[in-house]
């Protein structure tokens, strides 16, 4: 088969889930593509992949970075200058005309024209990548959705408003249902229990996640830390780096909470900040790094202080380890909120967050062993799913 994958222009969509599950389909003999944008093109060729560069392939972060455009298409960021002092979340409206509305036909666009060429037999995108769904409609070609943010607004008429829209647009005929991109198949990476009644359908197949690239290492440094306490690793993902600043930031009392608590601390402070920049506290018992590979160290972490991001939760499940989640902005509050409901974590809005709340939370959930069992309770259920290499031949069943 010949199988283009696609997903938002954004790395934390594309990397932990998209690109594995292309790789795997390489893998198997099929001949693979990658539609993404020019800014993310290493990337794909990183994996040893082919990209398919798209140049009016843009996310949010070139967006806000591009106002003129972004009026535009009318995107209204004003909200981004409360990020990493509130827990943001984006409006049903925004979210349709974000992932669902112009960029997505522009991307759409390019795409059909690249691969009109290329001739796929199948196109993949992940769950907010409307534009891949807009250029299997108008080649004729059947999709399938990797579902990388369950919790994402999908069933809302502000959503179907932009897919009619954008389908009227481009020639096609008007759909009844927001649901419609997901009605081939929906590839779940996490078991079903972390999708609340409503938000399950009759088209999900569920699957393990991906899993660590063979190769990786632990850090010695971190092998190297004391063990006569609970290990913490904290991390805000990407977006560690956007939230240091001249005021004092999350990053700052999540350090120092950690230093006062009886454990040892990993803190990940963001890819392009080095430890040696660092302005704030440096506690005995707090390691910072740049960067850590959450994936290796999660198994033997007693707690996880996450963002909420999507990746980030089912790797925590997916190893057994209770979370304080501090969402930021997008799925994350769900994703939060749903943790809470499993009994896995506890969550803290960004906005309440201060010493005597966090070093409270941090506690409860290292000293309340019933998060621990719900959190080994997601593993369980994660052992009983098939492989993620088993995808694959869920999409060999879809064919012209």
């Amino acid at each position: 088969m010949r199988i283009a994958f696609s997903s938002q222009p954004i790395y934390s969509h594309l990397v932990p889930a998209v690109l594995p599950l292309a790789a795997e389909a390489a893998e198997a003999g099929h001949e693979v593509v990658v539609l993404t944008s020019p800014a993310l093109a290493d990337e794909v060729r990183r994996a040893g992949l082919r990209p398919l560069e798209l140049p009016n392939a843009l996310g949010p972060a070139e967006l806000v970075e591009r106002p003129e455009l972004a009026e535009r298409y009318g995107l209204d960021f004003s909200m981004m200058t409360d990020f990493g002092r509130r827990t943001l979340t984006a409006s049903p409206d925004f979210f349709a005309r974000m992932f669902a509305g112009p960029p997505a036909r522009d991307f759409a666009l390019d795409a059909i024209e690249a691969l009109r060429d290329w001739k796929p037999d199948l196109i993949v995108g992940e769950c907010s990548d409307y534009g891949s769904y807009y250029a299997a409609e108008v080649l004729g070609l059947p999709n399938t959705v990797l579902d990388i943010a369950p919790l994402g607004p999908f069933d809302v008429p502000e959503l179907l408003d932009q897919i009619n829209t954008r389908r009227t647009e481009l020639g096609l005929d008007e759909v009844s249902d927001p649901m419609h991109p997901f009605r081939h198949r929906r590839i779940g990476i996490i078991s079903e229990s972390f999708y609340p009644p409503r938000a399950r359908s009759d088209s999900a197949r569920y699957y393990q996640p991906p899993r660590a690239p063979t190769g990786q290492q632990l850090d010695p440094a971190i092998a190297e830390l004391p063990g006569d306490r609970p290990m913490v690793l904290a991390t805000l993902g990407s977006n560690a780096g956007r939230v240091h600043g001249e005021d004092r930031s999350l990053l700052d009392t999540i350090v120092e909470v950690l230093g006062e608590l009886p454990v040892t601390g990993v803190v990940a402070l963001g890819r392009n900040f080095s430890p040696e920049d660092w302005q704030g506290a440096r506690p005995d018992n707090v390691h910072l790094t740049s960067f850590v590979q959450q994936h290796l160290l999660l198994p033997a972490c007693d707690a996880f202080i996450t963002h909420g991001g999507f990746s980030g939760t089912r790797e925590a499940l997916g190893s057994g380890v209770p979370m304080v989640t501090i969402p930021m902005l997008a799925e994350q509050p769900a994703n939060a909120t749903r943790v809470e409901e499993l009994g896995a974590g506890r969550r803290l809005n960004v906005e309440d967050v201060t010493h005597e709340s966090l070093r409270e939370t941090v506690g409860a959930v290292l000293d309340d062993p019933t998060y621990r069992y719900r959190a080994q309770r997601a593993r369980r259920e994660f052992l009983t799913l098939p492989g993620f290499s088993e995808i694959v031949s869920e999409l060999e069943g879809f064919t012209v």
